[in-house]
């Protein structure tokens, strides 16, 4: 009942059918244009960060426990959708944030050797700094450009809405995208570095360098038989097809 004081005097009115309290209208959602609905129950990134890629691949046990180690900082955590591609995108960072997407998540990643000889030897790709002298040549663009136009596309269907009846779905479809760049880069279509395509089966490996500005036009020395053996086990290191992960 709605009560009115002027001065000393109360007056108390009737209620009328519609004068209780009123449920507060949600906006709109600025993707799908439904009434306001949740996200995802916690927050994502879009901010790269080695150390956390490589904790989530690790996933609790130590470097020397990865296959491919032979010493310290002798691997090196990729992510497959690089950091170039979402750090510096104001959108990203806020999808990332609302649908739950880690970029450092464990199936954006894949460990890699960071010794030009072990690479070498492995016939894999080697990580070494950020990723803009990689390539991407069935699309003619470098890298992180050709992860970029990637993420374009989806960023596209979750303007659309796409994604909001599911949050997860998104996560899902940028694990399917990291997927499909490893393929690439495990084929040699896309590298990661200048001399990416040196290390590919019938390239010239290493050539005998430690630094690729050092890299001189020549096949590597050894024949690409560099007796790598495992820092830890003292094993030889075994060739293995990349894995999301791994």
């Amino acid at each position: 009942m709605p009560v009115i004081i002027r001065g000393r005097r109360v007056m108390f009115l009737q209620s009328k059918p519609g004068d209780g309290p009123q449920s507060v209208k949600k906006s709109p959602c600025e993707y799908c244009g439904k009434p306001g609905h949740p996200f995802a129950p916690s927050w994502g990134s879009s901010l790269g960060n080695s150390w956390l890629l490589s904790d989530a691949i690790l996933d609790g046990q130590k470097p020397e426990e990865h296959p491919w180690y032979t010493g310290l900082r002798s691997i090196a955590a990729h992510h497959l959708i690089c950091s170039e591609a979402m750090d510096d995108d104001e959108d990203w960072a806020r999808y990332c944030r609302e649908f739950g997407y880690d970029i450092n998540r464990r199936e954006n990643g894949v460990m890699l050797p960071s010794r030009m000889d072990i690479a070498c030897e492995l016939h894999v790709p080697v990580h070494r700094g950020n990723h803009a002298a990689g390539w991407a040549h069935d699309v003619n663009m470098a890298y992180p450009k050709a992860v970029t136009a990637k993420l374009s596309e989806v960023a596209d269907i979750v303007e659309a809405g796409a994604f909001c009846v599911s949050p997860a779905s998104l996560v899902s479809e940028l694990d399917r995208l990291s997927a499909a760049i490893l393929a690439k880069v495990a084929s040699f279509a896309w590298t990661l570095s200048s001399d990416g395509l040196d290390y590919r089966d019938g390239g010239r490996g290493c050539a005998g360098a430690h630094h690729i500005p050092e890299k001189a036009s020549r096949e590597c020395p050894r024949g690409r038989r560099h007796g790598a053996v495992h820092g830890a086990t003292r094993k030889p290191l075994a060739r293995r097809a990349l894995q999301v992960g791994e």
